[in-house]
């Protein structure tokens, strides 16, 4: 298995579980949009799985320890947000305030659902750089100019 798909699945499973916490606040974001509750339980973490792939494509030749992969985990948080913010305030904010109200939404996603959502992508981003740094044989390290340590 790639890196990159390895990294993309660490961070859906990441996701899902940050937004499993503050499932109650996204479920009260889905009744008022009227959109099923667990897409957007979901859409976090194939947003964060998206991102993941995105950004850890060439990772075994770009990135060389835990601190590496977590510069590239905060981009995925940054990245997830910044999706997730323009996804509900589409759905929930009427088009004549709209401004104000991506506002609002970027503020209650950032003060409710950004420490969960965040401290998953970390965590993701620590067990990917640790794989990346102790090599495993069940994943493919293409373009990695160094040697697995013994």
């Amino acid at each position: 298995m790639p890196i990159a798909v390895f990294a993309m699945l660490v961070f859906g499973i990441c996701s899902l579980l940050g937004a499993g916490l503050v499932e109650a606040v996204m479920r009260n974001f889905a009744v008022e949009a009227g959109v099923p509750t667990w897409v957007f339980i979901t859409v976090p973490a194939l947003l964060s799985m998206l991102f993941a792939l995105l950004l850890y494509r060439k990772a075994a030749s770009n990135i060389s320890g835990i601190r590496q992969s977590l510069s590239r985990a905060l981009a995925v948080a940054i990245l997830t947000w910044l999706a997730l913010v323009i996804y509900i305030s589409s759905l929930w904010c009427p088009g004549y305030r709209v401004l104000s109200c991506t506002r609002d939404v970027a503020l209650v996603l950032t003060v409710v659902g950004g420490g969960p959502l965040l401290l998953a992508a970390l965590i993701a981003g620590i067990i990917v750089g640790f794989v990346l740094k102790r090599p495993v044989e069940w994943l493919t390290y293409k373009g990695a100019s160094r040697k697995p340590l013994e």
